[in-house]
């Protein structure tokens, strides 16, 4: 009788299911071994080279949590022997720290 399967054709299907599934999961798995060994060479690329990079301190808070004289203190000291640069971003209309920052030009 044509289009009846018996338990052999489900059997065979059931098995090429399967099949594609582990192929599909070793391929995923060769190209994640792929994507981790790049990763792994990147970052020690990128660790000779942090040597060059500038260390980098962002400072942030709530109004009155102490940035400000935080930051001058850091400013006034020559305890510490390293050279300061200050960028400042602030929002709003009126800046507050502004004259402090430009009394170190």
């Amino acid at each position: 009788e044509v289009g009846s399967w018996g338990i052999y054709e489900y059997a065979g299907l059931v098995f090429l299911v399967m099949l594609s599934f582990v192929v599909s999961n070793a391929i995923a798995w060769w190209l994640e071994i792929g994507r981790q060994k790049r990763i792994a060479q990147k970052t020690t690329v990128l660790g000779k080279k942090s040597e060059l990079k500038t260390p980098v301190t962002i400072i942030t808070g709530f109004l009155g949590s102490g940035k400000t004289t935080l930051v001058n203190r850091i400013l006034t000291s020559n305890e510490h022997g390293k050279r300061i640069v200050v960028i400042e971003n602030e929002a709003g209309k009126l800046s507050i720290d502004d004259k402090m920052l430009r009394a170190g030009d």
